[in-house]
């Protein structure tokens, strides 16, 4: 960022040129300051402007650019207070949409109507609960610039973002998840165990795709929870719980029990011949190479066996729905349920499907009918 303060040889003074950071096309912005009469002058006048780059101060009395406020932010906040996924989101939301179109902007001019304007435009393109994403970025950095004094107010706060529309959850009974893992054995086996997986134990992709073998325990019958793997722009990110939580155990079935133990014969098989450098982080599931499961794929797998099959569309999210909905109707205890999921209380797990409440009510009546005269 710093240079040295020179002298300007055509007339006897010293100057220094800082390095500012960029503007809003991302070109390099360059100070220069010129005129000085000795060389200790010209350092210390550096030195502060220095602090005031540093700082963010010179960001302001230049009066930046919104995108360049963001680039700041991103820097001076959201690197060093989020976890890696997080910064690495934030920063594909404000490279790929929010620099684009608030370029031309200067921060100190930022209305609502402009945020406005660009939540209805985005709508044509990103869902509503991605456009409200944004709204929570921009909205968030924009509070962090009313701390570092660079506005006096938080336009976000007076724009409307669009109101995000909960997706149907759509589940499969128990016959039609044993069709289609027929199915998906036959039509796509590298991806089987996994799709199996979820829907013997309800766990959630991210929670498949990191589980490791040392998680795994065959004689408890069960799997142990201790971290999530997570892609965001290309790049995967290890995500451990956090130290003070208690991994979560979920019982396996004793068919997942013999799948996993025959997976686990294959894999040291494999790593006899192949060497350690096979499966590297001893994942339970991970692609031929013995590499990380790219998540887009495990989905793309689901839908061609879906298809397969001739079943209706689900995501593979919905494989721990249909998971939650089948016990539930067989009147397994909520709280067993709630156990199973990792939900952080029993009534996430009664609000999220309050819609079987009268299928199951209709079950105790008939055991009622049964019990009493």
């Amino acid at each position: 960022m710093a240079g040295y303060p020179k002298k300007d040889e055509k007339n006897g003074t010293y100057y220094f040129v800082l390095e500012a950071g960029k503007n809003a096309t991302g070109k390099r912005k360059r100070i220069k300051r010129t005129g000085f009469k000795k060389m200790n002058e010209a350092k210390a006048a550096m030195a502060k402007m220095l602090l005031d780059v540093k700082s963010g101060k010179m960001l302001k009395e230049n009066n930046m650019f919104l995108g360049q406020y963001l680039d700041y932010w991103l820097e001076n906040y959201a690197k060093t207070n989020t976890k890696p996924k997080t910064y690495a989101e934030y920063k594909k939301i404000i490279n790929g949409h929010l620099q684009p179109s608030f370029q031309n902007i200067l921060l100190s001019d930022l209305k609502s109507t402009h945020l406005q304007k660009y939540y209805n435009e985005k709508l044509n393109a990103l869902s509503a609960q991605s456009v409200t994403h944004h709204h929570r970025v921009l909205s968030k950095a924009l509070n962090d610039a009313i701390d570092w004094e660079f506005i006096d107010r938080n336009v976000a706060k007076g724009a409307k973002p669009p109101k995000p529309i909960k997706r149907e959850m759509n589940t499969y009974t128990a016959e039609q998840l044993n069709f289609l893992l027929k199915t998906a054995k036959e039509k796509t086996p590298l991806f089987f165990p996994i799709i199996y997986a979820a829907a013997h134990t309800g766990m959630r992709k991210s929670e498949l795709i990191g589980l490791t073998w040392t998680n795994v325990d065959f004689k408890t019958g069960k799997i142990y929870i201790r971290q999530t793997i997570t892609e965001a722009n290309g790049k995967y990110f290890f995500n451990p719980i956090p130290k003070n939580e208690r991994p979560r155990g979920v019982k396996l079935t004793s068919e997942l029990n013999k799948l996993l133990l025959n997976l686990k014969n294959d894999y040291e098989n494999r790593q006899k011949i192949l060497g350690e450098t096979f499966n590297p982080h001893n994942l339970v599931f991970c692609n031929s190479k013995g590499n990380i499961m790219v998540p887009s794929e495990i989905s793309r797998a689901l839908k061609r066996a879906i298809k397969a099959a001739g079943l209706p569309d689900i995501r593979f999210h919905d494989l721990r729905h249909s998971h939650a909905t089948i016990l539930l109707k067989a009147n397994v205890h909520p709280k067993i349920v709630s156990a199973r999921l990792g939900h952080s209380k029993i009534q996430v797990t009664m609000d999220t499907y309050s819609h079987l409440t009268d299928s199951i009510e209709a079950i105790a009546v008939d055991y009622l009918d049964e019990m009493l005269e």
